[in-house]
């Protein structure tokens, strides 16, 4: 009788480890949850007002005197978000492949945690892959200027949330991508009109 309630005893052990070895099996870490970046309401509350907000940018828009005012833009965004009360993170793709430096700058400001990315795109239809991991991880990305791809891979309709036009001065581009920043961080939809 011993030696039964003995393998009764092992084999219930050796169920509890089997059952607690198979929940373990899972994701070691938790993937962003997706949002509806392009829908976001007050209901959706923003984010901290000291979050990070990334900014892509071509060189030749960062390099002085190729700016109005002499001030590069890089200089300008990094600036106007902080007295907006942002952390901003400002990255200037290289000469060489400007295209391939922008896409690890996006996923290097995702990885980050960056709520927002302002992006001046030297080649839109390259940065679909990027712009999808930012949509994934819930990161809100706005367009400088040119519009960001219309359809991504396998077409589906990857692109900015939003877009801000280009204008007549830098200063003025700025003024209205950090206006949209801050609505987004209030949680509401902003007005790119």
């Amino acid at each position: 009788m011993a030696d039964v309630s003995a393998r009764i005893a092992a084999a219930a052990v050796a169920l509890a480890t089997v059952l607690t070895l198979t929940g373990c099996q899972g994701a070691t870490s938790a993937a962003p949850t997706p949002v509806q970046s392009s829908d976001l309401t007050s209901s959706d509350g923003g984010f901290d007002q000291n979050a990070v907000v990334g900014v892509v940018l071509l060189h030749s828009a960062s390099t002085p005197g190729k700016t109005s005012g002499g001030v590069p833009l890089a200089t300008r965004f990094r600036d106007d978000l902080t007295a907006a009360g942002f952390t901003p993170d400002v990255r200037v793709a290289g000469t060489d492949d400007a295209a391939a430096d922008q896409r690890t700058a996006l996923r290097a400001l995702v990885r980050r945690g960056a709520k927002a990315v302002l992006v001046q795109a030297a080649d839109p239809a390259s940065l679909s892959g990027a712009v999808q991991v930012a949509h994934d991880a819930g990161v809100v990305v706005v367009a400088l200027g040119d519009p960001l791809p219309t359809s991504g891979t396998g077409g589906d309709g990857v692109s900015a949330d939003y877009r801000v036009q280009g204008s007549d001065s830098d200063a003025a581009t700025v003024a209205r991508a950090t206006a949209v920043v801050e609505s987004l961080q209030r949680g509401e939809k902003p007005d790119v009109g």
